[in-house]
């Protein structure tokens, strides 16, 4: 296979990858169809097949590209900011991300529904929910110290808290995010200051 091959065998599937990401998002699951995915991204719809076995192969795989471009921003801030940014960036990112990105939390709903009903999602929200856990808890570790005894527990709970706060605000755009963003922050730093 020449270079100009792969690189275009590359650039094709990341352009369905983002495509299939806007489309999902935004119709859900089941309306959007493997058709309407190629033609926003350009490509022939036999394409997909070729990369992607199913629809389902192609939402898992979207979820997992999110993730990883996650992991690496969370490595990113790990190496570039100071503990005061840190803390800051924590709870600032995913607040952002509800208004900027909301497709996002759409796919990660989408998923979470998916996931209760069809097996074959059951391993995608576990590695979903697995990874975000632990990007979390490196943050919670690099930004406490050994301040909070159950990193792990706490990056559970906002996680949990994230992903709860996204989906009021786009459900209810009255919803005062920044508050709630507020108040969850409050509760994170009073178990700094407990030790």
């Amino acid at each position: 296979m020449s270079k100009k091959t792969a690189s275009n065998g590359a650039n094709n599937r990341s352009l369905i990858i983002s495509a299939a990401y806007k489309l999902l998002a935004e119709e859900g699951y089941y309306a959007a169809t493997m058709k309407e995915i190629a033609n926003a991204a350009g490509v022939a719809p036999g394409l997909i097949h070729y990369y992607f076995s199913s629809k389902d192969q192609l939402l898992q795989e979207v979820l997992y590209v999110a993730g990883d471009r996650y992991m690496k921003e969370v490595e990113q801030w790990c190496n570039t900011l100071a503990s005061p940014q840190l803390l800051e960036t924590t709870f600032s990112e995913p607040k952002q991300r509800v208004i900027n990105e909301p497709e996002w939390f759409q796919l990660r709903c989408e998923l979470f529904a998916l996931g209760l009903r069809n097996p074959n999602f059951h391993e995608a929200v576990q590695v979903m929910l697995s990874t975000g856990r632990q990007c979390i808890t490196r943050l919670v570790c690099q930004i406490a110290g050994g301040k909070i005894t159950k990193p792990e527990a706490v990056a559970g709970i906002l996680l949990a808290a994230f992903d709860g706060l996204a989906l009021q605000k786009l459900v209810d755009p009255d919803f005062d995010l920044e508050s709630a963003y507020c108040v969850l922050l409050q509760m994170f730093t009073s178990q700094l200051s407990e030790k």
